[in-house]
């Protein structure tokens, strides 16, 4: 996870709500106190959430309201046109706070991205370029993926006959808002690594086409690609004919 990813976790941040147990804002939330920047930012955040409350509790219910209303109703038992309680100065002036509060929320807050393919990729990167931990260490498929199938991850993956002549080491399974994603790793030879990312295609709004496309993201290849209900990213090292090698 880097630092924009936390941010957009982090903008769900509220203190004392049960996504403190959400993993992915746990992992933010730990980044935060790691990194000074988005420490820095975060605690701006707070803050504004702070001010934000506290500007919503100001704004008090007219005192006179309860007994005005009772009033109206015994002495109007019939029929009773509404008054235009919009125009009172008192509802005006609260009207008044929410508007700007809100105003400033839309100036603090920016949209959160949607559910793009290109956030998914970046992610599954960064995941393979930073210290991991494989859950299940094996050269059997068959282990992976009835591990991958317990889990909820694709567990009906394919793999390319330049995988298959690969040294198979492991595998994990990852998040990405939610879904599940089946981690395979590779062992190209020369102590560096292949990583394989499966994901349900419903996933992403904008799933890569049948026929592999490369990119390079953060300094790594990327192969990406969907077939049937699975969209694929396949990362690893740069290097000449990477697709003819391993796809």
């Amino acid at each position: 996870m880097n630092s924009s990813e936390a941010k957009e976790i982090l903008l769900l941040y509220r203190p004392g709500t049960a996504e403190l147990a959400d993993p992915q804002m746990t992992e933010a939330l730990a980044l935060a106190r790691q990194e000074p920047e988005l420490g820095r930012w975060f605690e701006q955040h707070r803050a504004f959430q702070k001010s934000m409350r506290a500007g919503l509790q100001q704004i008090e219910v007219p005192a006179h309201l309860r007994t005005s209303l009772l009033a109206r109703m015994q002495t109007q038992p019939t029929v009773v046109t509404p008054s235009a309680w919009w125009r009172s100065p008192v509802w005006l002036t609260a009207a008044a706070a929410v508007v700007l509060l809100l105003g400033l929320a839309g100036v603090w807050w920016k949209p959160r991205p949607t559910d793009r393919f290109a956030n998914y990729e970046s992610r599954m990167v960064g995941e393979a370029q930073r210290e991991y931990r494989m859950d299940v260490v094996t050269n059997d498929m068959r282990q992976i993926r009835q591990f991958m199938a317990t889990r909820g991850a694709p567990a009906d993956y394919d793999v390319t006959p330049g995988l298959k002549r690969l040294q198979l080491t492991g595998g994990g399974r990852l998040t990405w808002r939610n879904n599940p994603v089946a981690m395979v790793c590779f062992d190209r030879g020369d102590k560096q690594m292949l990583f394989l990312f499966v994901m349900k295609r419903s996933a992403v709004k904008d799933p890569p086409p049948e026929t592999p496309r490369l990119a390079k993201v953060n300094q790594m290849l990327t192969a990406r690609w969907t077939h049937g209900d699975n969209t694929y990213v396949l990362a690893g090292p740069e290097e000449a004919d990477f697709v003819k090698k391993y796809l």
